[in-house]
């Protein structure tokens, strides 16, 4: 039987390993999605510089504020209890970032008492001086001692005064930071007043060392009947949203003063205090986290580009799963309540009390951690995350002269 012949044509070289691994990463970091993402997943903002090196591409990506607002850090929480003023909790931190802390300012003072409002690195506090004279709403900037504090003055009354409208009492009054605030004091104060049908909200910012002129909506009809809310109002992205009635929201446009109300998610509902809050979500919308019995959710309300807005599910948790060893199992028995003092931007992480325990909940990765625990007789007011944004300084690459790749 004749042999087979062999081939005498060359075969080709198969392309070395360094040159098909080359080509797998061009096509990675060559996708500007799947490139923002790697640069989500980096440990800490100065890593970015690193990357920023790159290219004018690498940099644009870096550099963008957009990304930049993820990195925001938690580097920990206020806590305003029945046993003492204020305190700071702070959170275990990367060496760069526990030295922040260690030179920052956080006590405020025997009368430092309730939080209005705690973002970028600042803080409002209500502070009851010792000799008994009214309190003062202060501003305080913990990681900058050498700014002092900035007590907001009393808003003078506007003449001529628009008068609320008649049926309607005070319900309370809200000092929130202003999205445009950036680094100087931005802060609008909310009036709100309601009836059990109707709500009416009056509005004015303090800017530059002033109030400015009150701006006031209509008389607002409500779809379902008021309930009381402790921690109740939210400014994001030009609204204000206000948990104030079981099944919806109320959402005041601040430059405009119109209203709508949102209905919430199927089978989410404010049923309690403290089983719904709210918390600020990046570009139109807000995001929503309700628990009912142990089971947690967490939505994102966006906005359409003809402004119709949409709810997202972001992830449903069965908190005892979750929670693992640090789940008490007598909490089914005792009838112990599941309560949500505060949410983190973008629904990215949530504080939990349950009974006399607190717990740090990472909503993506699951990641818990009991963070503080109640003495006994030790009733809790409130918790104040506390988060900064620490962009990095950027280089010019060759003196401006770069290569757009």
């Amino acid at each position: 039987m004749d042999a087979v012949g062999k081939s005498t044509e060359p075969t080709p070289p198969a392309p070395a390993p360094q040159a098909a691994s080359a080509a797998q990463i061009s096509a990675v970091l060559g996708n500007d999605d799947i490139f923002r993402e790697i640069l989500l997943r980096l440990d800490f903002p100065t890593c970015l510089v690193r990357a920023a090196a790159v290219s004018t591409r690498w940099l644009r990506h870096a550099s963008d504020p957009a990304l930049l607002r993820r990195f925001a850090r938690l580097l920990g929480f206020f806590v305003n209890s029945s046993n003492s003023p204020l305190r700071f909790v702070p959170l275990p931190q990367p060496p760069e970032l526990a030295a922040v802390v260690r030179r920052g300012r956080f006590d405020f003072g025997r009368g430092a008492g309730n939080v209005s409002d705690c973002r970028h690195g600042r803080i409002i506090v209500h502070v009851m001086p010792e000799n008994g004279m009214p309190g003062k709403d202060t501003v305080f900037c913990p990681l900058h001692r050498g700014r002092g504090a900035a007590v907001l003055p009393h808003p003078e009354p506007v003449l001529p005064r628009r008068q609320p409208p008649a049926g309607v009492s005070l319900y309370s009054h809200e000092l929130l930071f202003h999205d445009g605030g950036g680094e100087g004091m931005s802060v609008i104060e909310a009036t709100v007043m309601r009836s059990e049908w109707q709500a009416w909200v009056q509005i004015r910012e303090f800017q530059a060392g002033c109030w400015g002129e009150c701006r006031y909506s209509d008389l607002i009809q409500l779809p379902g009947t008021w309930r009381r809310c402790e921690k109740f109002a939210l400014l994001a992205n030009g609204k204000l949203y206000l948990i104030c009635m079981a099944q919806y929201i109320l959402a005041i446009d601040v430059a405009t003063m119109s209203s709508i109300c949102i209905k919430l998610p199927e089978g989410v509902e404010f049923g309690y205090n403290t089983d719904l809050a709210l918390s600020r979500a990046d570009g139109s919308g807000f995001c929503v986290v309700n628990v009912r019995g142990f089971r947690m959710q967490a939505w994102r309300y966006r906005m359409d580009c003809d402004s119709i807005g949409h709810w997202e599910l972001i992830d449903t948790i069965y908190l005892p799963q979750v929670l693992g060893h640090l789940a008490d199992p007598t909490w089914n028995s005792s009838g112990a309540v599941v309560q949500v003092p505060a949410v983190g931007d973008n629904a990215d992480f949530v504080f939990l009390r349950i009974q006399s325990k607190v717990f740090y909940l990472h909503i993506s990765s699951k990641a818990v951690e009991k963070v503080y625990e109640l003495t006994r007789n030790e009733f809790l007011f409130g918790v104040s995350p506390f988060m900064i944004v620490w962009p990095p300084t950027f280089p010019m690459l060759n003196g401006g002269h770069d290569k757009g790749e």
